[in-house]
């Protein structure tokens, strides 16, 4: 099976324009997350409403646990180095960090894709040979598996920007869905 790994900033995306609705029916019950980003969507339902109605276990199943010291380690690295987190802030590209490196690692997510708004996670997993999308990506994808019309594709992505949620891509017009 071929896993979907939203990052928070996607999710986060989809909600603030109320349109998890899209994000679910995307995700077609393949949705997976790492407890970083579980605990990250938990904390972000604290200022985005519409996340209180996100149903973690129906959409993602058990968090995937970081457990190992090995990998905790590991994710300590890339948090550091790749993303630049801190000593001071622990929690700070955790849930990117712990998201490439189990896409790098276990067998069974090789295949993932990953959905990010994040610019440095989406490039530097792209260098890395892991399949990115970002939401314009995911709109795109959308379009093309005729699950959206154009139009409706740029009306979420103008709702998400009215939200104020900065896309990593942003359409023009509708035609910018266009293959």
């Amino acid at each position: 099976m071929q896993y979907l790994f939203p990052d928070n900033s996607v999710i986060v995306c989809f909600a603030r324009a109320e349109e998890l609705g899209v994000l679910e029916q995307y995700l077609r019950g393949k949705g997976r997350v790492v407890e970083a980003v579980s605990r990250e969507i938990s904390d972000s339902a604290g200022h985005v409403p519409s996340l209180r109605e996100l149903d973690q276990q129906a959409w993602f199943g058990d968090p995937i646990p970081v457990e190992d010291e090995g990998d905790i380690r590991a994710v300590e690295g890339i948090r550091v180095a790749v993303f630049g987190g801190s000593k001071a802030k622990p929690r700070e590209h955790l849930g990117e960090s712990q998201t490439l490196h189990l896409l790098q690692t276990d067998d069974a997510y090789r295949d993932a894709i990953w959905l990010t708004e994040d610019r440095e996670a989406y490039r530097f997993a792209q260098r890395q040979h892991i399949t990115t999308r970002d939401t314009f990506g995911v709109l795109c994808d959308m379009v093309g598996y005729f699950d959206l019309s154009i139009d409706r594709a740029f009306e979420v992505s103008q709702r998400i920007l009215e939200a104020g949620e900065p896309m990593l891509h942003e359409p023009a017009s509708p035609r910018d869905f266009l293959f």
